[in-house]
């Protein structure tokens, strides 16, 4: 029998959940993805000073752009269709009659903070706030994120979605609900299997083009577990996303 001063070691080898070791590698990518937009048009051979309103529109909507979406980008090109994705530019402060912050009326639709109800049938969970890479068009950069999902706030949201029994749809959406560790998502897909009526869980995402590493083996196991029929919608904008590793 292993002595406790033994056990002790052994235990110290162990990677923390938190550790570089533990992370998985598309976790350790959004974890380095380049904030300053200074830095990824150096990376480009761009220079800042091209951009007026760069540094303006950076504090209204921040720059988020991990590694393996810029190794796609043409470098010394200010038109590459991935760099206007993503780069903030001055005409973003600029304000115009008619435009609003929330385009497509969601908070009007929110039946409990973080689900939305436009259809007959179908509901949407605002998932998370979080998102791999951030695009300049999002439609919503404004939303009231604060009040997303959490414990307590889950609880609810599955309340309703158990309470109306015309639901057949659920769709997991955000931010991007592939951002979530692997772990949650797959409980939150197990709690949603557990209502009788649901048929279907759509998840849109924009995560397996941007950092292709998150379709991993642990995502494909609890998806191929999953009994609910499973609908992965892909956000892409431009062939160039698209490149041997998607």
């Amino acid at each position: 029998m292993p002595s406790p001063d033994s056990l002790e070691k052994r235990a110290l080898i162990i990677p923390a959940p938190d550790s570089r070791e533990y992370m998985p590698q598309w976790r350790r990518e959004l974890r380095g993805a380049i904030r300053d937009p200074r830095t990824l048009l150096r990376r480009l051979a761009l220079e800042p000073g091209q951009f007026p309103g760069l540094q303006a529109a950076h504090r209204l909507w921040p720059l988020c752009v991990p590694e393996p979406f810029l190794t796609r980008m043409r470098s010394r090109d200010p038109a590459d269709p991935l760099l206007r994705q993503v780069l903030p530019v001055g005409l973003e402060c600029t304000e115009r009659p008619g435009f609003t912050k929330d385009p497509l009326s969601e908070r009007n639709t929110a039946v409990v903070p973080g689900l939305l109800q436009k259809y007959a049938g179908r509901a949407l969970v605002v998932a998370t706030g979080a998102c791999a890479v951030h695009c300049r068009y999002c439609f919503r950069r404004h939303y009231p994120y604060g009040e997303g999902v959490g414990t307590a706030q889950w609880a609810r949201i599955l309340a309703h979605l158990r309470q109306d029994v015309s639901l057949r749809e659920v769709i997991l959406s955000g931010g991007d609900p592939l951002s979530l560790s692997d772990t949650r998502l797959e409980q939150m897909a197990q709690d949603l299997a557990s209502i009788p009526h649901l048929r279907t869980l759509r998840i849109h995402t924009r995560l397996p083009v941007v950092v292709p590493s998150r379709v991993c083996e642990t995502l494909l196991t609890w998806m191929e577990r999953l009994p609910l029929r499973l609908v992965v919608v892909i956000h892409a904008n431009h062939a160039q996303e698209f490149d041997s590793a998607v």
